[in-house]
């Protein structure tokens, strides 16, 4: 029962709904306590054509219904079968009721769920996603929510409706005889032990089961996404094997489901039996001995095989509800997980800045045994362009990750116009920062959105003003519907050139007084290089700069080179400077150079 708990919690909020689905579950279980009740005056009166003492003694509704009505006996002919239509009327249209406002309720409830676990997505740090794969993620606000909604609008509802439908069913068979009905009931209880076992199983292997369907996803994910690579080693028939696997585990695992599933309600069916036998024995006593009538003993019959209904629904809805909430709490454990990066209570917006940037013995590392930036220090002016280059792992796109605060420092300050940047809110500091990256991210959306993320309103002038400075407005004036074109998922319709500059023209729309190009030039090629360093050259002009580059004519173009090495600031200054001190870089330049390339790592 607590596992239901946790789920009809999640129903709370549509307080009305619940109240309508609670109200029209009774009336329908009402019908079916009169639709019962009639077994009786329809065996005894209409078959029989009896009424016994015993029978005017009992409690009876329809009795108090004939009473107040003044129903003649001969009467009761026309009136019992029209009192059967309408009870039959009555039940269908309150059950009807009743499953579509709980299913409502399901929809409501599963939509707001979905919303929340996205958001809740959308704000959490970016460690979070270095550790939890895609398709993981995926298959939580896909498969795990759908089986929460399975549980919510089809079970739920099949749970309430029954129960109440079972009670009335014991009510009418306590009324009709409660020493008969305490004897039935004797062997009830033996049907809830492997009941409860049988809740135990289907959540142990539900939460495997759902494990496994993320592996699905997972693979899925990363088979579309690197689609190329796999082509490229032609390692389709690999993929295509571990996917079977995948699959092939997901397949047992279900059909142990299937079977504890499957076994629960023929199980019932058969205790059903059981009781059954064992109640006729017991009723045809009582009836020789006069305590009920033959209509009496059929209505009592009629209510015990009723009750097998409700209680198969009920087991069937046991099993969904207890792999809902399996996959809710997979869901918890995303819900509860708390950002790396929290905005202070008291954070205010950052005002307009001119773009000076300290860091302050800043410190970071992913976990204790990972140290990745020790002790860094420096000052970046205003509209001072400064170039970060060092080996592949130093921590140089650290550094600017940092300062865009996707991930927090373990230690140490970093400012911005003196102000920490810990104290203002997320939005605002980013509002400040422009981003460009080698991992370029592009929306299966037009040229024009993808330019104007986030700025809806944007007047398409300025859209086009930024492309041109971009030096990407020729191209997509030949796209066939120029800034309205479908760039394709992660902009595969464009070469990576174009994408890149698409890139650059999103940044420069945004217009920040700092400006980050992680990496910006190195998927172009030499003509799209020359365009963008032409670019560049403007955009650089009257903001901060950070630069991660390979290529020296965007380094060498620097006022200032921080070389980052192990962590660590090895080195500071301008391109003759730091080639004079025969250092780090001077290697790096040499070396590069040796091989032909004007490039530093």
């Amino acid at each position: 029962m607590k596992e239901i708990f946790q789920l009809f919690r999640l129903t709370l909020g549509e307080k009305k709904r619940l109240f309508f689905s609670f109200l029209f579950s009774f009336f329908a279980a009402f019908f079916t306590y009169v639709f019962v009740e009639l077994v009786q005056p329809i065996i005894d009166k209409m078959f029989l054509q009896e009424a016994s003492q015993v029978l005017s003694k009992r409690p009876n509704f329809l009795g108090f219904v004939f009473k107040k009505v003044q129903a003649a006996e001969d009467q009761l002919v026309w009136l019992i079968p029209l009192l059967l239509v309408i009870v039959i009327f009555g039940k269908g249209v309150f059950t009807f009721l009743a499953s579509f406002f709980v299913k409502t309720i399901g929809h409501k409830v599963v939509k707001k769920l979905r919303d929340d676990l996205f958001e809740h997505l959308v704000y959490q740090s970016s460690d979070f996603f270095d550790y939890k794969p895609t398709g993981e993620l995926m298959s939580r606000l896909t498969s795990d929510v759908d089986k929460i909604q399975q549980a919510v609008s089809g079970s739920m509802g099949d749970f309430i409706l029954s129960a109440f439908m079972l009670l009335a069913l014991l009510g009418k068979v306590f009324i009709t005889d409660w020493k008969l009905a305490l004897a039935s009931f004797v062997i009830a209880p033996l049907a809830v032990i492997p009941l409860i076992l049988f809740s135990h199983q289907i959540k142990k292997k539900g939460m495997l089961n759902q494990k496994k369907m993320a592996t699905i996803y997972n693979l899925l994910f990363e088979t579309i996404t690197g689609n190329k690579i796999v082509k490229a080693f032609t390692m389709e028939k690999f993929e295509i094997k571990k996917f079977f696997q995948a699959t092939l585990s997901y397949f047992k695992t279900s059909l142990k489901l299937a079977k504890i599933g499957s076994f629960s309600s023929p199980f019932m069916e058969f205790m059903g039996g059981v009781l059954g036998a064992f109640i006729l024995v017991i009723g045809t006593t009582r009836i020789t001995r006069g305590y009920m009538t033959p209509g009496d003993f059929s209505s009592f019959i009629f209510a015990i095989f009723m009750m097998y209904t409700p209680i198969k629904r009920l087991s069937r809805a046991n099993n969904t509800i207890q792999q809902g909430v399996v996959c809710y709490e997979r869901i918890q454990e995303i819900q509860q997980s708390v950002p790396q990066i929290e905005e202070h209570p008291d954070a205010s917006p950052l005002p307009p800045v001119k773009g000076n940037v300290m860091f302050e013995d800043v410190s970071f590392s992913y976990n204790d045994m990972m140290p990745v930036l020790q002790d860094v220090n420096f000052e970046v002016k205003p509209n001072q362009r400064v170039a970060l280059v060092g080996l592949s792992g130093a921590g140089k796109t650290t550094i600017v990750n940092l300062l865009a605060r996707f991930y927090e420092a373990t230690s140490g300050k970093i400012t911005i116009d003196g102000i920490d940047i810990r104290g203002v809110s997320l939005s605002s500091l980013r509002s400040k920062i422009g981003l460009v990256t080698q991992e370029l991210i592009l929306f299966n959306d037009t040229v024009r959105n993808n330019i104007a993320y986030g700025m809806e309103e944007m007047p398409l002038d300025s859209i086009k003003q930024a492309a041109k400075l971009a030096e990407a407005h020729d191209f997509i004036m030949k796209l066939p519907q120029k800034y309205d074109s479908n760039i394709g998922e992660g902009g595969t319709l464009l070469s990576s050139g174009q994408r890149q500059r698409l890139a650059i023209a999103r940044a420069l729309l945004k217009d920040p007084p700092i400006l980050i190009l992680d990496e910006a030039t190195s998927a172009l090629d030499s003509e799209s290089e020359r365009l963008i360093q032409i670019a560049l050259a403007n955009v650089m002009k009257n903001r901060t700069t950070f630069i991660i580059a390979h290529r020296l004519s965007t380094v060498r173009s620097a006022d200032r080179i921080i070389v980052v090495d192990k962590g660590r600031i090895a080195e500071k200054g301008t391109h003759g400077e730091l080639c004079k001190r025969n250092g780090i870089y001077k290697k790096l330049y040499d070396l590069q150079f040796l091989e032909g390339e004007d490039t530093v790592t």
